[in-house]
């Protein structure tokens, strides 16, 4: 899965993207964004637009453009608003093909683990054969919107697609010391990428930024 890291070649093209978009990408998510080769995890039709800063669309008989692979930016932008790092037992719900929880391995360590949940079976299928051999990554056929268990089991979590509303569920079974980010918005216009952290007292919630995700969908068996 994971290359050696490199200072040159199309994925640090990819990063110096990034970096126009984001400002300085932070050390250790630099290596994640070099060793994990974005090109495995998108459809053979995207490799010239394998290592662009742009979402992609993935195949799925579910229909049609209603999957993708995020842009690279957006997994550095909710990794470093949850302060991902060594050892942390990171969930991610909408797993698509991989490449975010591949990304998240390699940031969170053999200390740390990754939990992904994908709700469309043909999504799983194809990230099992790109993710599995990783040891610190799970990978769950499910609605993780329908899992609080699995919110308080973890202390960061991250959803891949937006909500209409927050995902209430999830973050009432949070943790203190838990963070969670998550798309919501009714309209693609519309979203917000917020995040709710879990204190001893509370919840606090930042406002990110506008985003543009694709919407939750319910379990496909």
């Amino acid at each position: 899965m994971s290359a050696p890291e490199r200072d040159d070649g199309p994925r640090a093209a990819m990063v110096a993207e990034i970096e126009r978009h984001l400002g300085p990408v932070p050390d250790d998510f630099r290596r994640a964004l070099l060793a994990v080769d974005r090109a495995r995890f998108v459809r053979p039709e995207d490799l010239d637009r394998a290592y662009r800063d742009t979402p992609l669309a993935l195949d799925t008989p579910h229909g049609d453009y209603v999957a993708t692979i995020s842009a690279p930016h957006m997994y550095v932008l909710q990794f470093e608003a949850l302060a991902l790092s060594v050892g942390d037992a990171f969930l991610e719900l909408g797993t698509g093909s991989g490449y975010g929880a591949a990304l998240a391995a390699e940031l969170v360590g053999p200390a740390g683990h990754v939990t992904t949940v994908e709700v469309d079976p043909h999504l799983v299928a194809l990230a099992r054969t790109l993710d599995g051999d990783l040891p610190n990554v799970t990978l769950l056929h499910d609605d993780g919107l329908a899992r609080p268990d699995l919110s308080a089991s973890h202390q960061k979590i991250a959803l891949t697609f937006a909500t209409e509303e927050p995902p209430y569920a999830l973050i009432a079974a949070m943790r203190p010391g838990a963070v969670l980010v998550a798309p919501v918005g009714a309209r693609a216009e519309a979203q917000r990428l917020l995040r709710w952290r879990r204190t001893e007292a509370g919840h606090e919630i930042d406002d990110l930024g506008p985003v543009r995700f694709v919407p939750a969908r319910a379990r496909i068996d």
